[in-house]
């Protein structure tokens, strides 16, 4: 579970004069097991939000209350050393977080599609294959709590598809909340919804309300698909997961 109590946060705005809020005493709670998708447009504050939710930046005021193991923010380098390898940093990140890190690697060494490349340093990797790395290890962590930033999964389309799947295994037992400025990722992914506006934050019951106030405000990009009643079936995953 994650509870917003009267979040508020600022930010100095060297070109306005003055200061900038950027979060007004927002309030919400996230039910443990359910996946959140909050969007707002560009600027609006999503980046701060979910760094708040993470522990990595704090409140100006207000208190933001986690229950659960909490992710770093999924498709991020996280505590990734650039020096180490691939295998070396997978190894120090499972540890970090209490998980066996033999059978994280084994996952990850697995079904990452790296090849070589694992015991190769990060640093030294291509675009695909950091994304390939980073997102197969975040989602190979046990955590109660999944966190991402507009990146809920990522890498070359063969392995997009499969990290679809990934990601509705880990939805079903565990927290996922995401921020984007995508209607279509929450009807992919999430169960409810919020639209962060303003500096305010308004939750919705319904992915539908959530798109349909977002869209309202006219915050959406011009080439959203319409909205249809329409549900995606969560597949079966083809592989074990630790």
């Amino acid at each position: 579970m994650i509870v917003l109590d009267r979040v508020s946060k600022r930010y100095k705005s060297h070109r306005a004069g003055h200061d900038k809020l950027v979060l007004d005493e927002l309030s919400a709670v996230f039910e443990p097991g359910k996946t959140v998708g909050i969007l707002g447009r560009r600027g609006a504050g999503k980046s701060t939000l979910i760094r708040l939710i993470a522990g990595s930046i704090p409140p100006d005021s207000g208190r933001v209350l986690r229950q659960g193991r909490v992710s770093f923010l999924v498709g991020t380098a996280g505590p990734f050393v650039s020096t180490m390898t691939g295998r070396e940093n997978v190894w120090f990140t499972a540890r970090i977080y209490g998980a066996d890190a033999a059978e994280v690697i084994r996952f990850v060494e697995t079904h990452s599609g790296i090849g070589a490349d694992f015991d190769k340093p990060f640093s030294a990797y291509t675009g695909d294959k950091r994304s390939r790395l980073l997102f197969t290890t975040a989602y190979a962590l046990p955590f109660d709590i999944y966190l991402a930033d507009e990146s809920v999964i990522g890498g070359p389309p063969g392995f997009r598809d499969w990290c679809e799947r990934l990601v509705d295994a880990r939805r079903r037992e565990a927290t996922l909340v995401f921020t984007t400025k995508r209607p279509r990722m929450l009807r992919r992914f999430a169960d409810t919804g919020a639209v962060l506006s303003d500096a305010r934050l308004t939750t919705y019951e319904s992915v539908r309300d959530t798109i349909l106030a977002f869209k309202a405000d006219d915050f959406a990009a011009d080439d959203e698909p319409p909205i249809d009643d329409e549900e995606d079936e969560d597949d079966e995953l083809p592989v074990p997961l630790p």
